[in-house]
């Protein structure tokens, strides 16, 4: 009892201490690394940020193209095909002579002049200027035509030979506004073509950073993320071996705590039926007239004091089974001699539930080797089993068979049974089946197991619903070598039931 509470405060002080114990120096360190890698991470991707952006503008930069636009060759175009128009129309109306043609011919050299001036403002590009002088001054001559085919068709030339007089003069202008404007194209293209050089430096020289930059920013983050997986990885492990600590301390001092209230419950149980017994046999010894059932009653207070001083044995035993092993006193004696002083033991109890005790004596004498006192407290505990579970007017039988090696003692009842699904759990110490939990502790079995197995013997339990159970345990005929350390296997058979067995 002291020993399984002291063992529960230890547990439970264990449990608290790695509840309460400060982060290790380990732990420490590995979080250290954690906020230092951080601070790292959060610097690379800053720094990222700002060479991104460095190659942006570089980028942006080498891409201007504000001196060269597209555009323009298409405007260009435009106006040459109006420089051409006006001069179609001029010498249709010299051949038509109609006022529409003439209107439209005026319009357009209006909206041709209009269009170089804003083109020359727009696309104002090295030698533009000159070229757009040129073509003015084209028109100008053009214009000087125009007024001197008017004056012949005025003096009423015929129009065929004025159109081809203008045709004649113009034929050259048209040549020469051709080159001006082929001389526009290709001024554009020459910064056209500067430009894609331009875009394509910077496209290459974006090549080169861009993949430079992306490699190093791939490794960093890489690297950092690989180390703070690592970290993470062993704090996690370190957090789970932590929580299973405590989950396994909790667990055992939860089962210690659980051992101890089972222990004080079981124990208070037997002691309060047998003093109950005592406290009865009493009040029937008080109100009895003087030398009447004197001795029955005192036998059976005798046989119950000795019911709960082999209980208190039959904890110790156990406990220093646990602890320190069993130590046996073994003599050479008669099974006759454990069976008689069983009989006389239990007796009483036997009378007492209404139950015929039956105890066969062995013919020839058997001889074994055992302690005479522990086998002793196994029959009673076995005997006592029986007679608690065994119906009124049933009887319990003792019977004792031998071979070469072993003599083997049989306790039978009429019993409930024990049904399948307990039997594995029979021999733990405080085992009872819920349905029999209120007729006794249930440490019976496993003190019997501890010291027969001591004795180097075995249990075996043989069960069937509504026929009973038997119990039979071994003893050796010979001295066994090192028997209160040999654990040889118990074996249980079983063909039914309810549970029964303490």
């Amino acid at each position: 009892m002291s020993t399984n509470t002291n063992n529960t405060e230890v547990l439970l002080e264990e449990n608290k201490q790695q509840e309460s114990s400060p982060v290790t120096n380990k732990s420490t360190f590995e979080r250290k690394a954690l906020l230092i890698l951080s601070a790292v991470f959060v610097a690379v991707l800053v720094g990222a940020w700002g060479y991104a952006m460095r190659v942006r503008e570089s980028v942006a930069s080498n891409s201007m193209t504000t001196h060269a636009d597209p555009t323009a060759l298409i405007e260009v175009e435009r106006l040459r095909n109006l420089a051409s128009s006006q001069l179609d129309n001029s010498r249709a109306y010299f051949l038509l002579g109609s006022q529409t043609i003439y209107d439209k011919q005026k319009k357009e050299k209006e909206s041709l002049m209009d269009s170089l001036a804003v083109f020359e403002k727009e696309h104002n590009l090295p030698g533009v200027s000159d070229v757009v002088k040129r073509i003015k001054d084209i028109e100008t001559k053009n214009q000087e035509f125009f007024d001197q085919a008017v004056e012949h068709r005025e003096k009423k030339t015929e129009s065929k030979i004025v159109g081809q007089f203008y045709q004649a003069r113009t034929s050259p202008l048209r040549s020469q506004l051709n080159e001006a404007f082929d001389d526009i194209i290709h001024l554009h293209q020459i910064e056209i073509d500067k430009a894609k050089a331009e875009i394509k430096d910077a496209a290459n020289q974006a090549e080169t950073q861009i993949p430079f930059g992306m490699t190093w920013l791939t490794g960093s983050l890489t690297a950092i993320f690989l180390g703070m997986a690592f970290l993470v990885l062993r704090l996690v492990r370190r957090q789970s071996f932590q929580l299973a600590q405590q989950k396994r301390l909790y667990e055992e001092a939860k089962k210690a705590v659980q051992d101890r209230d089972e222990t004080l419950f079981a124990i208070s149980h037997d002691l309060q039926d047998s003093l109950k017994m005592i406290s009865n046999t009493a009040e029937r010894m008080a109100t009895t007239p003087q030398g009447l059932n004197i001795v029955e009653s005192g036998e059976f207070v005798k046989s119950t004091v000795a019911t709960i001083e082999g209980m208190i044995k039959d904890i110790r035993d156990q406990k220093n089974m646990e602890m320190n092993g069993l130590t046996l006193r073994m003599d050479q004696l008669s099974i006759d001699d454990v069976l008689d002083n069983a009989r006389l033991l239990m007796q009483p109890l036997a009378k007492q539930h209404d139950v015929r005790l039956q105890i066969d004596s062995v013919n020839p004498p058997v001889l074994a080797f055992y302690d005479n006192e522990r086998v002793m407290r196994v029959l009673a505990n076995l005997i006592g089993n029986a007679i608690k579970f065994s119906p009124k007017g049933e009887k319990v039988v003792v019977k004792v068979r031998s071979d070469q090696k072993f003599v083997n003692i049989s306790v039978i009842d009429n019993g409930p049974g024990i049904p399948a699904s307990q039997l594995p759990n029979i021999f733990e110490n405080f085992w009872q089946a819920k349905k029999t939990a209120d007729k006794g502790a249930g440490l019976g079995l496993a003190i019997v197991k501890t010291i027969v197995e001591a004795h180097g013997g075995t249990v075996q339990i043989q069960s069937q619903t509504g026929r009973g159970t038997t119990v039979t345990f071994s003893l050796p005929r010979r001295r066994p070598v090192g028997a209160s350390l040999k654990k040889p296997n118990v074996t249980v058979k079983h063909s039914g039931a309810t549970a029964e067995w303490q």
